[in-house]
């Protein structure tokens, strides 16, 4: 779908739509508000940025892990998806939601705004490419309004514009207390 498609689209949903009350529930409302503004696929480059998606559990597989983070999560990339090893699942992993169901059934979701689940050991969980939902954002960028998908995301903060890539910059403001 094209931008123009996409922005109007964003533009007519309600972010209240999304149910911060239950976490299963946040998981189902926040893929239906974000599931018809999805344009690409996630790759190794972006699944990381702003995503949603409930990994399978899994086996430990072999091999030395694509990635490691910063908080020892461990990821193997393959053509398929992802696999990521990990003690902490839910709301809020970085800023991605990302749920594990567990073998049992059972499936961890954290708690809303973004209270981790921790496990006692690493758990591996297997997530499609094509399962990731993009939770899109509107970008100002150079005056020209921008939806963050997969097809345009190259990275954390990295958004292509036509041929140009553009890194979002936080600035900070203070003001006084009084």
């Amino acid at each position: 779908m094209d931008q123009k498609k996409l922005i109007e689209l964003f533009k007519k949903k309600n972010p209240n739509d999304i149910n911060h009350e239950k976490s299963a529930e946040y998981f189902k409302t926040a893929k239906e508000f974000y599931g018809d503004l999805q344009d690409g696929v996630a790759d190794e480059f972006n699944f990381f940025v702003n995503t949603l998606v409930i990994y399978d559990e899994t086996t430990l597989p072999k091999g030395k892990p694509s990635f490691v983070s910063d908080s020892g999560s461990r990821y193997w990339y393959s053509k398929k998806g992802v696999v990521r090893g990990s003690n902490h699942w839910g709301i809020g992993v970085d800023d991605c939601d990302w749920a594990l169901r567990r073998k049992s059934g059972r499936t961890v979701y954290g708690k809303p705004w973004g209270r981790l689940t921790f496990t006692k050991n690493e758990v591996y969980g297997f997530a499609r490419w094509e399962d990731y939902i993009f939770k899109s954002r509107l970008h100002n960028i150079n005056g020209k309004e921008v939806l963050a998908t997969f097809n345009n995301v190259c990275g954390e903060d990295l958004v292509k514009v036509g041929n140009k890539v553009y890194k979002r910059k936080l600035v900070e403001a203070f003001e006084e207390v009084k």
